[in-house]
């Protein structure tokens, strides 16, 4: 991979994720690449419409071509396409709000989402990557990865400046039993205090596990004596979210011939 190339879109990550203008030297240092590299590479962006400097300041900052750009990605997005009518069935049979969640181990990444009429007005924006362990959502997923993707996960890494530390994937072999055996993960006020979450997985046409669907709410309002009737609504819409999707649920390889389930 062209070396030039690969530092320019380091140089857009770091643009892009920073949540207010950055200057120079500031992103020199985040992305540990020399000032006149980055002063090169950053005159091109905003040559090319992908940076603009702000008026009467040293700092820059990402423009909405990213985000344009992503819109024409999404739109023909064969999970958005399939996914988002069940989203919104669920939000509104629920009145909370009901996310899609994709695979991005050992993260997970906001993808989709529809907001009914009991939903949080702080929900978590799409395009947010969080550590796959940390939600509901995401363990709905670790519960079903096959044993090369789930050793993995003993490994750190970063994403988008967010840290995953690495799990002792031994710890997690009661509790993934578990997940199998119910088919959906819960939380209570996990990722964010004072959240409350229901999820089950999806998956896709190559026989793994692609995401997750996800109920999520104010914990005064989805209480954790309804996660088990609000779970087998949750399994449901992950179990037809697979089916459009060309998947096949909850497959056999993970119940060791235990056909009880």
């Amino acid at each position: 991979m062209s070396t030039t190339l690969t530092k320019g879109l380091r140089l857009l990550e770091a643009l892009c994720v920073a949540r207010e203008p950055i200057g120079i030297t500031e992103l020199s240092r985040s992305i540990d690449m020399n000032l006149s590299a980055v002063q090169r590479l950053l005159g091109a962006l905003v040559k090319l419409g992908y940076a603009e400097q702000i008026v009467k300041s040293r700092k820059y900052r990402a423009t909405l071509m990213m985000w344009e750009m992503g819109a024409q990605v999404l739109r023909d997005n064969v999970y958005r396409r399939a996914v988002h009518p069940i989203l919104r069935h669920a939000a509104h049979s629920t009145g909370y709000t009901a996310y899609f969640i994709l695979n991005n181990a050992p993260f997970v990444t906001y993808f989709d989402k529809v907001e009914g009429p009991k939903g949080l007005t702080y929900t978590s924006e799409l395009g947010t990557s969080v550590p796959i362990a940390a939600t509901a959502a995401g363990m709905a997923i670790v519960a079903f990865l096959p044993p090369e993707d789930l050793e993995k996960l003993g490994a750190p890494a970063t994403r988008d400046n967010v840290e995953f530390k690495g799990l002792v994937i031994s710890d997690l072999a009661d509790r993934i039993a578990a997940l199998r055996q119910r088919r959906y993960a819960t939380s209570e006020s996990g990722f964010r205090k004072g959240v409350n979450s229901v999820a089950a997985p999806v998956w896709g046409n190559e026989g793994k596990v692609c995401g997750s669907i996800a109920i999520t709410a104010d914990e005064n309002e989805l209480k954790a004596d309804k996660f088990a009737a609000i779970g087998v609504e949750v399994v449901r819409w992950a179990e037809e979210a697979t089916l459009v999707l060309g998947g096949v649920p909850y497959p056999q390889a993970f119940y060791g011939g235990d056909r009880s389930r």
